[in-house]
This record gives C-alpha cells, structure tokens and sequence, in this order.
C-alpha cells in the first residue's frame, strides 16, 4: 500500500535532507539554509511536488529552467542549468514526486537554490534501502528458476536499488554451507524477495 505523500516525505528527507551530514528537521529546512547560506554556498537534498516547470533559452543559445515544488513546510523554487535540465527533464512534470540535490547560495540576501540532479522519489528511497540478497538453496536445481526471476526484475525495474545476490548451498553431501556470488547486482525490493522465495527448493531468502 503506498504511503501518504507527508510520511514518503518524511522517509526521504530523513536521511537526505542535510547539510554536512547532519539532519534537518524539514519543517525550518530552507531558513536554515538561508542562515547556513550565508557564509558561502553548500549542497543539499530537497524532496518534493512537481508543481510546474517554465524552459528558457539563454543568449547563448543553452536551455534552462525554472521548476516550481512544494513539501510539507511550503513551496519553493529550483533553477536548472542545461546539464542538469537534459538529465532530469523527464522527471520534471506536474504532480511528479522527486528528490532533488541543490546547490545553496544567497544573492542579494535572496536563497537561490541550483538543482545539480532530480531523481524520481521513489527511486531514492530504494536506493537508500537498497541491501543484497542471500539465497539459500538445497540444490542446484534451484538455481535456472531464480535466475529467471532475477532476470525479469532487471529487464522491467529501471528505477531503484540494486545489490549483490549470493546463492547460500546447503546440501547434506557438503561438509558445510557453500556461498557462491554470482557477479551482478539485480533488483533488490520486497517483491522480488517474495518472488525468489516462494519458488521451489528455496530454503530461506535473507538480506544482507
């Protein structure tokens, strides 16, 4: 079931929403941005509502961008560069939900914030949660089903965490547990964990 937007929120900022490692509360983000601002400019993340997004042509000729958010504390403003607005474009319509790293400054005693990468909320918080996977298995035969399923899960999840998958052998022929690493980060989400579980002669899955 998925979360209210205030506790996804919550979710991402907790861990993202810093400066120099330490957390802010999201409700006085932005003053103390503002504050922190002031002797000179510094890097955050900033999670949010797409609420528009307006493109502009500098004299150059390079595109930029101008993309309106709002949070739980309020709305706010993040300017784009071409670098930036390429990569993050698609992710930068109306209603989307995204996490954005910022850079900090103040003009004129105004907060401007320079977005430096948007990705999808989602996608963030798998990749915060992201862990690999022990499979335990009592033969190999095991082995081509779950591959299948692995497969699957990189083939159709574009967005979100990977991690390392190791096969954990347990056979009453070997003198113990024999782990084998198969080499390749896959998909790592609840799902796939009840997937891999529910297969035939899957003994347990485990995080990492």
């Amino acid at each position: 079931e998925a979360l209210p937007m205030s506790s996804r929120l919550c979710a991402a900022t907790a861990p993202c929403n810093h400066l120099a490692g330490a957390p802010i509360g999201k409700n006085r983000l932005r003053q103390i941005l503002q504050i922190k601002a002031q002797n000179g400019p510094l890097v955050a993340k900033l999670a949010g509502v797409v609420a528009g997004r307006q493109e502009r042509k500098s004299a150059k000729g390079n595109r930029f961008a101008f993309a309106q958010l709002s949070d739980v504390s309020g709305a706010y403003e993040v300017t784009l560069f071409s670098d930036a607005l390429e990569k993050s474009r698609e992710f930068l319509e109306a209603g989307a939900q995204v996490l954005v790293g910022v850079e900090a400054s103040l003009e004129s005693d105004q907060l401007k914030l320079l977005a430096r990468s948007v990705v999808p909320l989602d996608g963030a918080i798998a990749d915060a949660g992201a862990t690999g996977l022990s499979i335990f298995i009592d033969n190999l035969d095991s082995v081509p089903s779950v591959a299948s399923v692995l497969q699957q899960a990189a083939g159709t999840s574009k967005r979100g965490g990977k991690g390392p998958i190791y096969f954990c052998l347990l056979n009453a022929d070997l003198p113990g547990e024999v782990e084998i690493d198969i080499g390749q980060e896959f998909p790592v989400t609840p799902q796939i964990k009840g997937a891999i579980k529910s297969l035939g002669g899957v003994l347990q899955v485990e995080e990492l």
